[in-house]
């Protein structure tokens, strides 16, 4: 059957039978929600993908210290309000990025002796503090030694100890990514932190000869914030019960020596609760 031009018409179907124009229409409705379906599960994995089964970015090298210095988070306890110089930002140093490190730098790790920021390697945590320092039991779920007087914020993954100035500050937070031992997760941090205004790496090591041994990574970049240099003094180790951890000192460029005397006796002192 065919109309006088020879064409089938519209409300006809493939086989020549007369099919009634609303269920012509409501074909083509169940065409085009089936095509939805499919572009919304395609959208759906994609995000899987990008961001973790649980729909949240998860973090690799950890916060990037200066990063999102402009934005002043607030505090997470009662004790102080959170520095905003080391505060979290997914995706571009506490966070998730897309991409996976890289095999290394191509020229060996820099640094002279003079100017690394190796740490020797403890038997175990310091009986007690160093003078000037308190061993703090942290709700973290570790103990470390900190200066005096310093205050407890954490913002995010990580938990913060403030000098009462606000110029300097450890940070300490777990490791959690596809980086798999210390000098890994160091070169993906360099490779996040060198994002930051006047990045200068000084030193990027091992600290010892196995795969699982401690890494260090020390850097100064420009802080629009604090109106100068900063250096951070990041140290990434295996704990006890074979997490990775991060203890970074931040504070002004132009103060190394007490920046690792702070970090050399948190390093000594850490251990898990």
């Amino acid at each position: 059957m065919s109309d006088a031009d020879g064409e089938r018409p519209e409300w006809m179907d493939g086989g020549g039978v007369p099919v009634p124009p609303s269920v012509g229409d409501a074909r083509r409705g169940l065409r085009v929600a089936a095509v939805a379906v499919v572009l919304c599960g395609a959208l759906a994995f994609a995000g899987w993908v990008a961001f973790g089964s649980d729909g949240e970015a998860g973090y690799r090298a950890g916060p990037v210290p200066g990063a999102g210095e402009s934005a002043l988070p607030g505090p997470s306890d009662t004790d102080g309000s959170s520095p905003d110089d080391a505060s979290p930002v997914p995706g571009q140093e506490s966070g998730a990025p897309s991409a996976s490190p890289s095999a290394g730098p191509s020229e060996p790790p820099s640094g002279s002796p003079e100017e690394s920021p190796s740490l020797s390697p403890s038997a175990g945590p310091s009986a007690s503090p160093p003078a000037g320092f308190r061993a703090e039991e942290d709700p973290a779920g570790f103990t470390l030694a900190v200066p005096d007087g310093w205050r407890r914020t954490v913002e995010g993954p990580s938990v913060f100890y403030t000098s009462s100035d606000q110029a300097t500050m450890v940070q300490i937070f777990e490791l959690h990514g596809p980086e798999g031992t210390p000098y890994e997760s160091a070169q993906e941090a360099e490779r996040l932190a060198a994002r930051q205004r006047g990045y200068e790496r000084i030193a990027l090591e091992r600290i010892g000869q196995g795969a699982m041994d401690p890494a260090g990574l020390e850097y100064t970049y420009d802080s629009e914030k604090y109106g100068g240099s900063r250096r951070v003094l990041d140290h990434r180790f295996t704990a006890s019960d074979g997490t990775m951890y991060a203890i970074l000192v931040i504070g002004p460029a132009g103060d190394r020596a007490g920046q690792q005397e702070i970090q050399q006796a948190a390093v000594d002192s850490f251990r898990l609760s």
